[in-house]
């Protein structure tokens, strides 16, 4: 299950989701400090396995040290094998910044830009908007 969504269908729409469906659209849960705690943790335990080669961004997949030769986990943030995963977004003037989080391990870290300017490195943590 994907957990994220920034606009709202129609309430007639909403009125005819399935319970999963519905789950997608309701608004993001908080980040809890334990989740935080475990997602830092497992940042240590990631290595690059795919750097984006789009030319435009510095996004990079990534993958646990102990599952970097298996293919079915997915480092480019498209589907996996995950059983949830959680995107976290933050702004930055000109791009939007996406950290993928499936099954507590940090898979895809994606600059996406907002125009046509090539970014080549990612910006410094205090230019982050949360």
């Amino acid at each position: 299950m994907i957990h994220h969504a920034v606009t709202k269908p129609s309430e007639d729409d909403y009125a005819d989701f399935t319970d999963v469906q519905k789950q997608g659209w309701d608004p993001p849960t908080p980040i809890t400090p334990q989740q935080r705690s475990v997602w830092e943790s497992n940042l240590a335990e990631v290595v690059v396995t795919n750097p984006c080669d789009c030319g435009h961004c510095p996004s990079i997949g990534m993958r646990p040290v102990l599952r970097v030769d298996d293919e079915n986990r997915d480092d480019a943030g498209g589907l996996g094998d995950y059983v949830e995963r959680i995107i976290l977004d933050a702004t930055v003037d000109g791009y939007m910044l996406l950290l993928f989080v499936d099954d507590d391990s940090p898979s895809y870290l994606e600059l996406a830009p907002a125009d046509d300017e090539i970014y080549t490195e990612f910006p410094p943590p205090e230019a982050i908007k949360y």
